[in-house]
């Protein structure tokens, strides 16, 4: 009897895997899924869905190339670290980062975002860094941000 009721237990594990996702949503990214290869490289960075994370790098390019400003303080997280000249900053919400954004995305720091290849990133445990550092994204709950940013 033990064993017969293991083997239902692992049967409803078994059907009940196949039938849910084991890939959190991730706000206003859900329909994105990778194509090809599935492994997640952003794993390491707590980014759960590799496909939801490309898809908001590339419309965050989008934003930062169009300087839509208003677009780009959505996908930002606060209080937004700035490193500059050796000192940290912090921004603390989106009307402070408006004041002050040509001077956070300067020209070094939006050229290094505009010619960064997703998939070339460098990702480690702190999250995704772009260009030699200039910006930091990652996942925070169920949100893409950027996290930091390094004037310098």
């Amino acid at each position: 009897m033990k064993k017969m009721r293991w083997l239902l237990l692992t049967m409803g594990i078994v059907l009940m895997a196949q039938e849910t996702s084991l890939v959190p949503l991730v706000s206003g990214y859900n329909k994105y899924v990778r194509e090809g290869n599935s492994s997640n490289r952003y794993e390491v960075a707590g980014i759960t869905n590799a496909g939801a994370f490309e898809a908001f790098f590339e419309k965050l390019q989008e934003a930062v190339k169009n300087s839509d400003k208003i677009e780009v303080v959505k996908h930002v997280r606060y209080p937004l670290r700035v490193n500059k000249d050796g000192k940290s900053q912090f921004i603390r919400d989106e009307q402070q980062f408006l004041e002050e954004y040509d001077q956070i995305m300067t020209e070094k720091v939006r050229e290094a975002f505009l010619q960064q290849k997703v998939t070339d990133t460098f990702v480690n445990d702190q999250g995704v860094m772009v260009g030699d550092g200039e910006m930091w994204l990652g996942q925070f709950s169920n949100r893409f941000v950027v996290f930091a940013i390094n004037v310098e």
